[in-house]
C-alpha cells in the first residue's frame, strides 16, 4: 500500500526536469521505499543473540528510521510547502527515537549544573537485544548517583513508524491530487482569535475549522497533523482553570498564542498573508525573561522544559528552581510547571518559556 502510494506520488510530481528539487524528491522516495524492506529484514532476524550481531542490526534499524523520518519531513515540505502533515513527536516511541539520535547515538550529552551535578546518557548494551533497546541517563551530584532507564520495544517502534508514515504519505498524495484550499478557514481562525482576545471562546467555530480541514484534505481523524494538534491544544487550554490571577493571565496568553498559530497555519495553507496581531506577554513570563537575561548561562536549561518525558526535563527544571530562590515570580512559575502532570500542559508552558529566544529585550 505504502509503496504503491509512493509510486503514484513519484509519477505525479516528477516531470522529468533534471533540477535540484527533482533529485531531492527522488532521493526521499527512494529512502522511503528502501525503508520498508529494511524493516521487514530486521523483523525476520529477531532470533539473533550474538551481541555484536544484535548491535549492528540495532544500529542499522536506528539509522534507517532516522533517515526515513528525515525523508518524510523533506518530502512533505517539498510537495506541500509546509510540514503540517508530519508531527512524529506526538508518538512517544518516535519521540524517544529522537532522544536516542541526539543524546546517545549522535553525541552523548554532558550536562553540567551550577548546583553541583552532571548528567549524561548512554546505551545499556548488556540489556539491549533485537526486541528491546535500553538506554540510561545518569545524574551525579556529590555522592548521589541516579540512573534512569528507558526501554523501547523494537516491534512497537517499527509499527509506530509504519502507522505514522502511512498516514503522512497518504496526506501528501491527497494534497497533490486535490484542488487547493479556498480562503475560508483562515477567516474563521481570525474570528476565533479575535474572540479569544476578548476572553470569549467559540467552540463551535473551532469545530468548524477542524471539520473543514479534515474534509478538505481527506485527513484521518487519527492523524497527528500539526493543525489538528494545535486545535487540540487550544481545547485543552480552554478547560484549564486556575484561581490565581497571574496564572489565569498566563493561560490567556497561551490561548492567544495557539489561536494565532492556527490562524497563521490556515493562512499559509490557503496562500494568504496573515495579519500581524499583537499578543501581550503576561507578568510571569516577563519576569522569567528578565531572569534569564540576568545570566544567559541559564538559557541552556530552557530547551527541554516543554518535554515531560525527556531525560533532562526534571534536572534542568530543578536547576532553574534552585537558581531562582530569590525571585518569587520565577519560582512561582517554575513550581507551577513542576506540578503539571499533563504532557499538554507541560508542552504549552515550556513552549512559552522557550519564546525567550525570539523576544527582543
Amino acid at each position: 500500500m505504502v509503496l504503491d502510494t509512493l509510486n503514484k506520488i513519484e509519477s505525479m510530481v516528477l516531470n522529468g526536469d533534471q533540477n535540484q528539487v527533482h533529485f531531492k524528491i527522488k532521493s526521499c522516495i527512494q529512502v522511503l521505499q528502501q525503508s520498508e524492506g529494511i524493516l521487514e529484514s530486521f523483523l525476520n532476524k529477531k532470533d539473533i543473540k550474538e551481541k555484536s550481531d544484535v548491535l549492528i542490526h540495532i544500529f542499522g534499524l536506528l539509522q534507517n528510521l532516522f533517515v526515513s523520518i528525515d525523508a518524510l519531513y523533506d518530502l512533505t515540505k517539498l510537495t506541500m510547502s509546509n510540514k503540517y502533515s508530519i508531527n512524529v513527536n506526538q508518538n512517544k516511541n518516535l519521540r524517544e527515537l529522537k532522544y536516542i539520535r541526539n543524546d546517545i547515538v549522535g553525541h552523548p550529552t554532558h550536562r553540567t549544573y551550577s548546583t553541583g551535578g552532571v548528567g549524561f546518557s548512554l546505551f545499556s548494551i548488556p540489556e539491549t537485544s533485537m526486541s528491546l533497546i535500553t538506554y540510561e541517563t545518569h545524574f551525579f551530584k556529590q555522592k548521589f548517583h541516579e540512573v534512569i532507564k528507558h526501554h523501547i520495544k523494537t516491534e512497537e517502534l517499527i509499527e509506530d513508524y509504519q502507522v505514522e508514515s502511512k498516514m503522512i504519505i497518504s496526506e501528501i498524495h491527497t494534497h497533490i491530487r486535490k484542488a487547493q484550499f479556498q480562503p475560508e478557514l483562515s477567516i474563521l481562525a481570525k474570528q476565533l482569535l479575535q474572540g479569544i482576545q476578548l476572553e470569549t471562546f467559540d467552540q463551535n467555530l473551532l469545530d468548524r475549522i477542524k471539520s473543514g480541514y479534515l474534509a478538505n484534505g481527506d485527513i484521518s481523524k487519527d492523524s497527528h497533523n500539526r493543525l489538528l494538534w494545535r486545535i487540540e491544544l487550544l481545547t485543552v487550554l480552554d478547560k484549564w482553570k486556575e484561581t490565581d490571577v497571574e496564572k489565569r493571565e498566563f493561560i490567556q496568553f497561551m490561548k492567544e498564542e495557539q489561536a494565532y498559530k492556527i490562524y497563521a497555519m490556515t493562512s499559509n495553507i490557503e496562500s494568504v498573508e496573515p495579519q500581524f496581531i499583537k499578543i501581550s506577554h503576561p507578568t510571569l513570563l516577563v519576569s522569567f525573561f528578565r531572569f534569564i537575561r540576568e545570566d544567559e548561562q541559564r538559557e541552556k536549561y530552557i530547551k527541554y522544559l516543554k518535554t515531560h518525558d525527556h531525560p533532562y526535563h526534571q534536572a534542568d527544571l530543578q536547576e532553574l528552581l534552585e537558581d531562582s530562590k530569590n525571585n518569587l515570580r520565577v519560582r512561582k512559575l517554575l513550581t507551577w510547571l513542576q506540578k503539571q502532570t499533563s504532557e499538554h500542559h507541560v508542552f504549552l508552558m515550556g513552549s512559552a518559556l522557550e519564546k525567550y529566544k525570539s523576544v527582543q529585550p
